[in-house]
């Protein structure tokens, strides 16, 4: 018999959507013909999200019981507690990954805010799970059928971007994506589409000239070293015109500039993957959703994702 995937779920902030997203992916009886699923979580958090609902308790084997340190489950809220107990999930479930008990986490989603209160000084699931790693770099990748992208720089202001941009910065960056799109996702010469920094990539030093002096000469290198880079291109006729269609990941200078075309087109199938750890990590593309949370009303189509994403990457497909 061929052993399943093995695959552990970190329970997201407990205010959040991620405890209701996260149970109904253990009652998801496709995906548990498939894979072997178990949710690091409080049991006070279990408790609140089954029983104070009115439904039953999931069974014991399905568990990673973990510390709730008292907590008391406020959907919504932000919460010092519940940005402990969401930082302790990710840590648990990279340790356990790590020792080879798992083959995979799904992390749902974390309250930046809230970690930043429990004490985790970090903006967001990647800076952690490279620290946890002491991983050399880490790419966050957001994949679907339809367009993966790269934000070369992630969650720091705008402001800030210009300067963080380095040469350094991007030829190490898209040398782990196509390290990636290779090793992970099988493609065997990967096309990796670049975005400029500024409006019209620049107008040729007129309105900005990082594209001169940093991101072309940083895409020339890369070139000579025969990874299938090109750009820089200027974002909206990029997407407008449908070209990332021809590419297998587009890396763009900042966050928004390519998450918010991910988003519109991946809709909820979208998945966050960090390349450059020492094991798989998928999680859905939403975050925590406090404005329904505690509603029953969370989509899971994301979630599904994730878990369909870190199988398939776990079987080499």
């Amino acid at each position: 018999m061929t052993r399943k995937p093995q695959i552990a779920i970190s329970c997201g902030d407990p205010n959040g959507v991620g405890p209701e997203i996260a149970l109904k992916l253990l009652a998801n009886k496709n995906l548990r013909s498939e894979y072997d699923l178990k949710l690091i979580i409080p049991e006070t958090a279990v408790e609140y999200w089954y029983a104070a609902k009115g439904k039953g308790m999931p069974s014991y084997t399905e568990l990673i019981l973990i510390p709730g340190h008292g907590i008391k489950i406020m959907p919504g809220k932000i919460d010092k507690i519940a940005g402990r107990i969401s930082g302790d999930a990710v840590q648990i479930g990279a340790e356990l990954c790590m020792q080879g008990m798992f083959d995979a986490l799904v992390t749902m989603p974390v309250s930046k805010y809230s970690l930043s209160l429990a004490g985790f000084k970090y903006t967001g699931h990647t800076e952690l799970l490279k620290a946890l790693t002491k991983s050399r770099e880490a790419v966050m990748m957001m994949y679907s059928d339809k367009l993966a992208v790269v934000p070369l720089t992630i969650h720091i202001p705008v402001g800030s971007v210009p300067a963080a941009l380095t040469k350094k910065l991007i030829e190490t960056k898209l040398e782990l994506t196509d390290k990636i799109l290779k090793s992970k996702f099988r493609i065997r010469k990967p096309r990796i589409a670049v975005l400029s920094l500024n409006p019209h990539c620049g107008d040729g030093g007129l309105i900005g000239s990082e594209e001169i002096k940093t991101i072309i000469p940083a895409l020339d290198s890369l070139m000579k070293k025969g990874i299938g880079v090109s750009g820089p291109y200027s974002a909206d006729g990029f997407f407008g015109s449908g070209l990332y269609r021809y590419y297998d990941a587009v890396a763009g200078a900042y966050h928004d500039q390519v998450l918010i075309p991910f988003k519109m087109i991946a809709g909820k199938k979208g998945v966050n993957y960090t390349a450059g750890i020492p094991f798989i990590r998928t999680s859905p593309s939403h975050g925590t959703a406090f404005n329904i949370a505690g509603k029953g009303i969370a989509d899971t189509g994301s979630s599904v994702a994730a878990v369909r994403l870190a199988g398939k990457l776990i079987n080499g497909k």
